[in-house]
């Protein structure tokens, strides 16, 4: 497996932030680093995502940032260049992979069959995306792919319908190595730049995954 990616898991959690706003950006990173979390992930969603992964990269060089939503070799190209140091995808796109794999950039692709599960193996990726976790089955869908692939020693980042209420059923599962989610900082939250908010849920959050 991935070091780089394992650190940047460690956690146990993976805040997907959507950024509509830059000003937003180093506020909610300092509040995640303020409650104890040094990862997130930048969905390449909005015209300010790419230029939030660089604000923060250079402002808080011991956060992990990386780049989501990676689905043209250009925007993998794109996300490089302003800084992240890992990526992920909402599918399973060969060109993707093989591209992130040339540049030695640390990827999870995104999987939602066994099927796919099976050829983002082949394709040298045991960390993996599974999206949308709770329209496909959620906990129980992993559960299930405990026995097949645990002899290939796949791990999963289960994003889609996760929150603070449910994310223990997700990391109760050996395959689960961290769950991802955006509700650490809601659209709400940084419309009101509520920053102490989001430090507050993150510590709830952390807190929650200490006491499992």
């Amino acid at each position: 497996m991935n070091q780089l990616l394992i650190k940047a898991l460690q956690q146990k959690i993976l805040p997907a932030i959507v950024f509509h706003y830059e000003e937003n950006a180093l506020p909610v990173a300092e509040a995640f680093l303020s409650a104890g979390l040094n990862v997130i992930e930048i969905p390449i969603r909005t015209s300010v995502a790419l230029n939030a992964i660089s604000s923060i990269r250079k402002k808080f060089p011991a956060m992990h940032v990386g780049a989501g939503t990676l689905l043209k070799t250009d925007t993998l190209n794109d996300a490089i260049n302003a800084g992240a140091i890992f990526g992920l995808s909402s599918s399973l796109n060969a060109t993707i992979c093989n591209a992130a794999s040339e540049k030695k950039f640390p990827f999870i692709p995104g999987v939602m069959t066994p099927s796919e599960i099976e050829q983002a193996y082949d394709l040298g990726y045991d960390i993996q995306k599974l999206f949308p976790a709770s329209q496909i089955g959620g906990a129980s869908f992993l559960k299930a792919m405990l026995g097949p692939y645990e002899q290939l020693n796949i791990q999963f980042v289960p994003m889609g319908g996760i929150n603070n209420v449910n994310m223990h059923e997700y990391h109760a599962l050996r395959n689960v190595i961290a769950v991802g989610g955006s509700w650490l900082a809601s659209k709400k939250m940084m419309e009101t730049k509520d920053y102490k908010a989001i430090e507050a849920t993150v510590k709830q959050a952390l807190q929650q995954i200490n006491n499992y």
